[in-house]
């Protein structure tokens, strides 16, 4: 049987878990078992692990193709890199970024911004594995995704909830640690969950006969301990059957939403995921993922592109942040937004910039970050580290530190290779508040 692979570009697999071959979304289709909640030992591990970090969500914004710095987080007005985007003040003292981000700008006073990101890898494949992994890719070994570590380490804060959710675009999975912490993936926010009713002329009493039966002839089969993927695929049949018949289901559904924070947000798909995301970690989910593809401007950026993708961007981002700050939320969730590199300081000569992963820029929010706060810089020019420079694997050791995660622990491959949380990187401790 073929196991579906992610390609690691911004159209992957919706229902697969992008590295494992079982889909999450998938087993919606046909629940089985036993109504199914939080163990003791769960139980055990939140009440032990209660205040050990300083946030409990987390939601990562994922740019994929590549933002310019430039462009978007690190303006250089004056200097012949800086190109036709303007600089725009925003409510952090000294930060500027660009005239595009209205609603970020006012809320920058909640954010940290990294001006000083540098990595070796220009191919989108490989640096989009790079920073969802920490790992260069090898064909020997698929290392598991930053969201499929965290709540690997942590207990669900909602029992009837995936822990890990991806929304809008490829889901990168769980690798070597498999699918029993692989991604939920919504693949059309305008849909999130379907096959949550059972079907029309299928009464309650004829459905818990099915279900029963199928119990009958499954017992037999998982007894025999056919391997951990037997047994994944059974534990996603169970919280199939408990999201089918929870209240925290709700959390999809943006009927449930108010229209006017609806409106605010902006009809496309990015901002309904925003919002999605934000309702699920308010619901108690771990961490979410949202992608924005299209950032990959080799041509003709700086009339249409740019300035489409920075407004839906800000819509999306500016409000989730602002609306996770005024409830309180923001403070125990961190919002990550990166992309896999940079572009080219230089604009090409069609109107665009090309890859360049030697420098450019991030955005902390919330979870425990400073605030209001930049963290190192790039030259004049854009062009080169300037000072107190931060890899791939700072970025990833600096979020599970804020989690209250040993990012220096050992886990081990399926060839029982001892692989680290995060490969190369500390904690970047000037990033904390």
């Amino acid at each position: 049987m073929a196991t579906p692979r992610a390609t690691g570009t911004s159209k992957g697999c919706i229902d697969c878990d992008g590295q494992n071959g079982l889909g999450r979304r998938s087993f919606l289709k046909a629940g089985v078992f036993s109504f199914m909640g939080l163990s003791m030992l769960d139980l055990l591990r939140a009440d032990a692990l209660a205040g050990a970090g300083r946030c409990d969500s987390v939601i990562l914004v994922w740019l994929a193709g590549g933002p310019s710095h430039i462009d978007t987080w690190d303006p250089k007005p004056g200097h012949a890199n800086g190109g036709p985007i303007k600089p725009m003040d925003t409510s952090a003292d000294g930060i500027q970024i660009s005239e595009h981000f209205p609603i970020l700008a006012r809320n920058m006073k909640h954010a940290t911004l990294i001006r000083s990101l540098t990595s070796k890898e220009g191919s989108h494949e490989r640096a989009t594995y790079e920073m969802h992994t920490g790992y260069k890719p090898l064909a020997s070994i698929k290392h598991p995704s930053l969201g499929s570590l965290a709540i690997s380490e942590l207990p669900k804060k909602n029992a009837d909830l995936p822990a890990y959710i991806s929304i809008g675009g490829s889901s990168w999975g769980a690798g070597f640690l498999g699918a029993k912490v692989a991604p939920f993936q919504i693949g059309d926010p305008n849909n999130p969950v379907r096959n949550l009713v059972r079907p029309d002329g299928v009464p309650q009493q004829r459905y818990n006969n099915r279900m029963q039966l199928l119990r009958s002839l499954d017992g037999p089969f998982a007894v025999q301990k056919r391997g951990q993927a037997v047994d994944d695929y059974g534990g996603h049949f169970n919280d199939a059957i408990q999201l089918m018949y929870s209240e925290s289901v709700k959390a999809f559904d943006l009927k449930n939403e108010n229209p006017a924070v609806v409106q605010r947000y902006g009809n496309d798909g990015f901002a309904k995921s925003c919002l999605i995301a934000r309702r699920l970690v308010e619901a108690g989910v771990r961490f979410c993922e949202v992608s924005l593809g299209g950032w990959d401007t080799h041509n003709d950026a700086f009339k249409e592109s740019i300035p489409r993708l920075s407004g839906r961007l800000d819509r999306g981002l500016g409000n989730l942040i602002e609306d996770l700050a005024a409830s309180g939320k923001l403070e125990t969730t961190l919002i990550v937004c990166t992309g896999e590199f940079g572009r080219t300081p230089q604009i090409n000569n069609r109107s665009g910039r090309d890859h360049y992963p030697r420098v450019w820029s991030a955005l902390f929010a919330g979870g425990g970050a400073k605030k209001g706060y930049c963290h190192g810089a790039s030259d004049d020019g854009g062009a080169a580290v300037k000072d107190k420079p931060v890899r791939p694997g700072d970025i990833h050791a600096t979020m599970f530190d804020l989690l209250g995660i040993d990012y220096k622990k050992d886990n081990f491959s399926d060839q029982g290779r001892p692989i680290k949380i995060v490969n190369e990187g500390e904690s970047v401790k000037d990033l904390l508040a």
